[in-house]
């Protein structure tokens, strides 16, 4: 994502560095602690990933937490040794992990998640070439924002299709659920467009290129997800 932003804004991946790896870490700390907390709706959904985080709840945390300190320890790095950088920025990158905390009480209301995942992620990308390179804050900066925020609020909905059945189950309501699959398949294909559409926008048919491909690459990994989680002991 941040690399695929660096060219949209013109800007040579050496000149960010390690920040490209500020997403990542964060991410993935975000993931596993959300997938520690271990939800009503993950027995019916997600049975054996469930049951895979319950046997490994250490481990998982001592990678999460060292993701996380590498996170904390690069950002503070980048913004410390670049004098046009204020404190701010510090607080700022911090952000995501308020979110974190109220995840729990933004998943129980439709759409909420979405949003929250979708600001976050976009959030998180436009923070790691912030404080890395010496692009500023415009209109080019905001339309990548824009085009990561549609790309990943689609893609919680789009996971969320496959929740529908666990989730009513457990009398979790998400836009998908109140949708239905259809009307939220279409959806969601509308939001990715826009959001590629808004790539080319900003950069040309070249970036929306590179944005497609990397929704054909989730799509990939994701299919080959549900085809191994059914096969696993065979």
């Amino acid at each position: 994502m941040v690399a695929i932003s660096a060219v949209a804004l013109s800007i040579p991946l050496s000149s960010v560095g390690v920040g490209l790896v500020l997403p990542p870490l964060l991410f993935y700390f975000i993931y596993v602690e959300d997938r520690r907390r271990v939800a009503p709706e993950d027995e019916v959904n997600q049975p054996y990933r469930t049951e895979l985080v319950r046997r490994h709840q250490s481990a998982l945390l001592v990678t999460e937490l060292l993701a996380l300190l590498g996170y904390v320890a690069l950002s503070g790095m980048l913004v410390l040794e670049r004098p046009d950088l204020g404190v701010e920025y510090l607080a700022l990158g911090q952000l995501p992990l308020l979110v974190l905390l109220v995840y729990g009480h933004l998943k129980q209301h439709p759409t909420f998640d979405s949003l929250a995942v979708g600001a976050t992620w976009a959030f998180v990308v436009v923070f790691s070439l912030l404080v890395s390179t010496t692009v500023t804050v415009g209109w080019e900066l905001g339309g990548v924002f824009v085009g990561w925020f549609l790309i990943a609020f689609a893609g919680v909905e789009s996971r969320n299709i496959q929740d529908i059945d666990g989730d009513s189950k457990s009398n979790k309501t998400t836009l998908a659920g109140y949708l239905g699959r259809k009307p939220t398949i279409a959806l969601v294909g509308l939001v990715k467009s826009l959001g590629v559409i808004t790539f080319w926008v900003v950069s040309g048919r070249a970036v929306a290129g590179l944005a497609l491909c990397y929704l054909i690459v989730l799509r990939l990994f994701r299919a080959l997800t549900r085809w191994e989680t059914p096969h696993v002991g065979e």
